[in-house]
Formats: structure tokens, C-alpha cells, sequence
């Protein structure tokens, strides 16, 4: 979050827009990525009647796709909620004097650079009071904080796959959640040291706030642009005083780039293969082979998902490979669904 970006989320708290439990707002999807070194993240989608659960592979090259293809084409915006696990996170009590709460963040910020080798630019951060001691004048502050090397990568596949995160929230459940957003960086509005100003003095500083924050991101992307046009221009003098590749290389090379321009997209077969399949039923995972698609579905009826799936067009009749034999809704089979004639790539 820019220092523009931030204060204009102040000013939004400072006029009641401020979530009071971040941790329980509402979005169309729910991300958990699972205790650290996990090798796969659940979603669940809300959007619909009932919601769906799926399981997705963290290291899959195509991640950003596949939840492409769960927020469909055509929609307008998506929320994300991002739900970690409490061993993600780094979590401590602290004991301050409540006249430390307008600077709380300031505080907390400070305190963690001293005692941890945590540095506030490198990780993601929010806290929350857990009591007061009013006789001796002291609150009992929670402080989260999580690397943005743990997180970053999963916000970049989101914002990738046109979702926009919501809150980062901490929890092992979203019933058992603590009030906090790390993307907030632990920013808090005390709107009570302003209740003695006029509203036209209110109007005055949040015209002030918002000039200062458009001027702070003009110059922001004023440098972008720059450093961006410099980057170029090295990179062409490199590519140009650079020797050319040797003939077997450049050979190898633009046979793979003609492979990779070829393959087709997966999340046009990923729409179809969910439009055809009857509910509640929806595909786990996909994956294209020599003869056409390898499904793994989630079905109450095999039979049912077979016959739906002769619809799906520019594929041939599909074949049963697996089947888990269960009595339920979480029936798990793998299907072939190879191309039909002359439509393989």
C-alpha cells in the first residue's frame, strides 16, 4: 500500500467507512492457502445457490487460470477473502500505555524493528486491543504481523486471475477469526480528536488530504515511468551488444515458443466442462494430453456426467478411467474426454 493509497484509507475510516471487523466482511470467495509448506489451497464460492469447494494445487503453472476459469468470464467485480492459518503469522501480546493508541501503529511498528529482526517494509501487519487496564492506564494490544514473502505471491496469482483481495485475515476457522486485515497495515482511524472540528474545517482537511495524496501519486508514477523508459533502453543496449544465439539454440528456442503459442488455453475448456456438468457437480482438476482432456470430477452420478459431457464441443464421447464407487456427493472420478475429429491442436 502506496502512503497515497494509505491516507486516503484513513480519511475513508475517519467518515465511518472503516470496517469495524474486517475479518467477517463479506466476499464472493473465501482463499485458504493452508499451514506453511502446504501443497494445496481451498476456495470456496459463495456466488452461487449452494456454495462450492475446490481443492487447487499451490505449484500448478496454471493456478492463475484455473481461478480464472472459477470466476468466469463476463462478471463484473470479484472479492476474494483470504483466511491464513495462525502458524503463518507472527503473534504477540504487548502491554502499553493507552495514550499510545492515537500512534499506535507508529508505536507497534517501532517496537517490532527493536525486538524482532522483522523490518515494517517487509511484512504485513495489523493489532487490535484485548483489554484495558483502566486503573493503570494501560491496554493490552495483540499484534499480528506476516512476511510479505509468504503472502505476495498468492496476492499476485489472485490479481492475476482479475480477482481483487479482500481482506487478509487470520484464523483457523471464519467463525474463529481475529478481528484484523494485514493489508491494512495496521492503520487506525481515532475519530474522537476530531469531534471538535466544524464541518467545514472536516471538508477542508480532506480536501487537503486528497490534493496531497493525488500529488504524491502523480510524482509516483512520474518515477514509474521513468525508471520504466531507463529499463528499456538498457535492455535494448544489452540485447543489441549482445552475441546472437548459436543455430542449434535459436533453433530449439523457436520450436518451444511454437509449441507454447500452440497449446490452447485451458480456461475456455475449464468454462465449458463446468457449463455441461449437471449440479451439483464440478470439475477438481484438468489437464490436456496427447488425445484430448484427463478430467477429475466431483459427481453424484457418473453415469449423469458422462452423458453431459458429450456436449461439450470440440471433444469426442468420454470414457470412464476411474471411480471412487462413493454414496455421496463427493464422488470422485477421473474421465478421458478426447478431441473429435479434426479438432485436436
Amino acid at each position: 500500500m502506496s502512503r497515497g493509497e494509505a491516507w486516503l484509507a484513513d480519511l475513508a475510516g475517519l467518515f465511518g467507512e472503516a470496517e469495524a471487523r474486517p475479518d467477517r466482511a463479506s466476499c464472493d470467495l473465501t482463499i485458504r492457502p493452508g499451514a506453511p509448506g502446504a501443497t494445496h489451497l481451498g476456495l470456496l464460492d459463495r456466488r452461487g445457490g449452494s456454495p462450492r469447494a475446490y481443492r487447487l494445487d499451490v505449484a500448478a503453472e496454471d493456478l492463475a487460470e484455473r481461478l480464472r476459469a472459477i470466476r468466469g468470464s463476463g462478471r463484473g467485480r470479484v472479492t476474494a477473502k483470504v483466511l491464513v492459518e495462525p502458524e503463518a503469522c507472527f503473534t504477540r501480546a504487548l502491554t502499553l500505555p493507552a495514550a499510545a493508541l492515537p500512534r499506535m501503529r507508529e508505536v507497534l511498528e517501532q517496537e517490532l524493528a527493536a525486538a524482532t529482526p522483522f523490518r515494517a517494509e517487509g511484512v504485513y501487519s495489523d493489532w487490535y486491543v484485548e483489554g484495558e487496564d483502566v486503573a493503570g492506564r494501560t491496554l493490552r494490544v495483540r499484534h499480528v504481523v506476516m512476511k510479505r514473502a509468504r503472502l505476495d505471491p498468492l496476492l499476485d496469482t489472485l490479481r492475476r486471475a482479475g480477482l481483487e483481495p479482500g481482506p487478509v485475515t487470520v484464523g483457523q476457522a471464519e467463525d474463529r477469526a481475529m478481528p484484523v486485515d494485514l493489508l491494512s497495515f495496521g492503520r487506525r482511524p481515532v475519530p474522537r480528536l476530531l469531534r471538535g472540528l466544524r464541518t467545514a474545517d472536516l471538508a477542508l482537511l480532506a480536501l487537503g488530504l486528497l490534493l496531497a495524496g493525488l500529488a504524491l501519486l502523480l510524482v509516483r508514477a512520474h518515477q514509474d515511468a521513468t525508471l520504466a523508459r531507463l529499463d528499456g533502453a538498457i535492455l535494448a543496449a544489452r540485447r543489441a551488444a549482445a552475441p546472437g544465439l548459436a543455430p542449434p539454440l535459436a533453433a530449439a528456442a523457436s520450436r518451444l515458443a511454437a509449441e507454447r503459442a500452440s497449446r490452447p488455453a485451458i480456461a475456455p475448456a475449464w468454462e465449458a466442462v463446468e457449463a455441461a456438468l449437471p449440479d451439483p457437480g464440478h470439475a477438481e482438476s484438468l489437464r490436456y494430453g496427447a488425445e484430448g482432456l484427463d478430467l477429475t470430477l466431483r459427481v453424484p452420478d457418473a453415469a449423469a456426467a458422462l452423458d453431459a459431457l458429450k456436449a461439450v464441443p470440440g471433444f469426442g464421447r468420454p470414457s470412464l478411467r476411474e471411480d471412487g464407487h462413493a454414496e455421496s456427493v463427493d464422488r470422485r472420478i477421473v474421465v478421458a474426454l478426447p478431441f473429435a475429429a479434426g479438432a485436436a491442436p
